[in-house]
């Protein structure tokens, strides 16, 4: 039996890495000026993206290093608090899978999954769960600096956003 294990402990790891290792990166904010309006495509830098969101707060950010096709990535952030006597709650809790559709003449990578909104507490109770269809998503390497909307909840002023970029 242990020989077995060993094997698959060895063996499965290095299967799973035949295919363009990428680093998934992705963003979530939420609009603190009315009159903020999200563009579905920010191109530039990280920093010109950053830039772009001035009028909304940075909710959560990512970099999966090491990210290949068919792998699930988990982002949850949050503020718990007690409220008098109750647990109160605000944040986002997302569970994306990463798509790695490329062809030897183009590359083609995808993200969705589901996006929970969270904000129970204060007056509100609203949990959300928001169905992000995958979405081709930009590739840095290939020239393009940028970053794609997944989506946006208009509701709560919350949109998510997305790119990938070669391991350094």
């Amino acid at each position: 039996m242990f020989k077995y294990l060993l094997v698959f402990i060895l063996f499965i790891p290095t299967l799973s890495l035949a295919g363009e290792v990428r680093s998934v990166n992705f963003a979530a904010f939420q609009k603190v000026d009315k009159g903020f309006e999200f563009s579905p495509i920010v191109e530039g830098t990280f920093s010109d993206f950053i830039s772009a969101m001035e009028g909304s707060q940075i909710l959560a950010l990512a970099h999966t290093a090491g990210a290949i096709d068919g792998d699930v990535i988990t982002l949850q952030t949050s503020v718990l608090r007690d409220e008098s006597g109750s647990l109160g709650d605000f944040g986002v809790d997302c569970q994306l899978s990463y798509k790695d559709e490329s062809t030897k003449e183009d590359t083609s990578f995808l993200l969705g999954g589901l996006c929970k909104i969270i904000k129970v507490g204060r007056g509100e109770n609203l949990r959300k769960t928001l169905f992000i269809p995958h979405t081709n998503i930009p590739d840095t390497s290939q020239g393009f600096d940028g970053w794609f909307m997944l989506d946006e909840d208009e509701n709560t002023g919350i949109a998510f956003y997305a790119n990938v970029s070669v391991e350094d």
